[in-house]
């Protein structure tokens, strides 16, 4: 099996550091990769991390340049905003890629990130200085009365005053964002050359009760068939508390197409322990669950796969007939080995039978054993496996190629330098 980097240093890309691959084959052929770039080194937030994304118009045999999807602010790592973790669908009757990630200020990660919106019930950005809070809008700063004050932001992000400047609120000074997370939402109408709409949906899915909120990461889908035709549904994660962490997934949809989001339940609150019933509020650090990712089985039920803390090590996985809205059924797949990691699910098109492929880590200890897995039988059992790559092996996103084949994007280890590419087909994994 050949691997070729596609994200990696000496590239010719914005930076030396590459993490959390998504990816995404469009209607025109076009395979369209995206992931983190981290400037100041391959650890998460507090970082300056951008969103680039590569694309392939010959089935993954080449790439062209690099691309900046989402730029961020800063060049330390404490002094930097970033936009971490993207999570892409596309939406082939729209001819439109949505990609979401979160953006977080400077200083600011999954174990900092305050209990907030960060917006007001309109959806403008709460900002925080040195004698009280205000709002921005238009440019401009308003005291919480709704008093415009003297204070214009820019679109970079600089607080000015009379010509002279105020520090930065995604990277610092007298004024500042809310030092929380947000899910941001932006799209490509052109196979992934150009990003726009950059937007917030915290006013549409995160309660003021949440502090981090983040994507899959990976990849989301668009239901086929069923009550819920046409509806997009992208995964995501929130947290509950700054320290210690208290963490559930649930999905994220839209019923027109992209311009108005609600949130799924999690999960976390249909199951039960000893008995007593649990939710994202009172769950303990075993009972987290976090990156996710989902397929639509046939008659329009979707299948919800977890990365989760139990001390099993094994795939969660949960069912929905409402689209995401709720969930059931919720079990640990104990043939389905992870060591607390992220986990890639596709479901194929133009096979006979329902056909599932699903990767991770296949390893109860520790990131490694890249294990690719097959089902004929819509997800419930994988009764073909196969290593695609031996020791270290980390995050990872699969997209069908226009030949049907697989591609596979992935982490190859753990020092965040590179993402690889394989394309390999389904009688591959068996053998064959």
């Amino acid at each position: 099996m050949k691997f070729q980097t596609v994200f990696g240093p000496g590239f010719g890309g914005p930076s030396e550091y590459y993490r959390i691959p998504s990816a995404v084959t469009t209607k025109h052929g076009t395979v369209v990769l995206c992931a983190d770039a981290r400037y100041c080194s391959g650890m998460d937030n507090p970082n300056r991390i951008d969103k680039v994304v590569r694309r392939s118009t010959d089935g993954g045999k080449t790439w062209g340049d690099f691309i900046v999807a989402a730029q961020e602010h800063g060049s330390k790592q404490m002094r930097s905003s970033a936009a971490i973790d993207p999570a892409m669908v596309y939406v082939e009757a729209l001819d439109r890629i949505y990609m979401i990630y979160s953006h977080t200020p400077a200083g600011v990660g999954i174990r900092n990130s305050r209990c907030s919106r960060g917006e007001d019930a309109q959806g403008n950005r709460v900002v925080c200085g040195r004698f009280g809070k205000y709002i921005l809008k238009d440019g401009r700063l308003y005291k919480r009365n709704g008093q415009p004050s003297e204070f214009l932001v820019l679109s970079n992000g600089d607080v000015e005053k009379n010509g002279k400047k105020y520090g930065n609120i995604y990277t610092g000074g007298r004024f500042r964002e809310m030092p929380t997370s947000t899910l941001m939402l932006c799209y490509s109408d052109d196979d992934g050359v150009t990003w726009q709409g950059h937007t917030s949906l915290n006013a549409q899915v995160k309660e003021d009760y949440m502090s981090f909120i983040g994507p899959g990461p990976g990849c989301g889908i668009v239901i086929q068939s069923g009550l819920y035709k046409g509806r997009i549904v992208l995964p995501i994660y929130f947290g509950t508390r700054m320290f210690p962490l208290r963490l559930s997934c649930c999905v994220i949809y839209s019923d027109d197409g992209g311009r108005h989001w609600r949130r799924g339940e999690t999960p976390n609150n249909t199951r039960t322990d000893g008995g007593k019933k649990l939710n994202c509020m009172t769950i303990r650090a075993g009972q987290m669950l976090t990156e996710s990712q989902l397929i639509e089985q046939d008659g329009g039920i979707l299948k919800y796969f977890m990365r989760n803390h139990d001390k099993a090590r094994s795939v969660a996985v949960a069912y929905s007939k409402n689209g995401g809205e709720s969930w059931e059924n919720f079990r640990l797949d104990v043939d389905l080995p992870q060591p607390i990691c992220q986990t890639s699910v596709l479901k194929l098109t133009g096979t006979e039978k329902p056909t599932v492929v699903l990767l991770n880590p296949a390893d109860r200890q520790k990131r490694e054993n890249g294990t690719v897995r097959l089902s004929e039988d819509d997800g419930e059992t994988f009764p073909y496996a196969r290593q695609l790559k031996e020791g270290s092996f980390v995050y990872s996103a699969l997209t069908q190629l226009p030949n049907g084949n697989i591609g596979a994007a992935f982490e190859p280890d753990t020092a965040c330098r590179e993402i690889l590419f394989a394309e390999f087909s389904t009688d591959w994994i068996k053998g064959e």
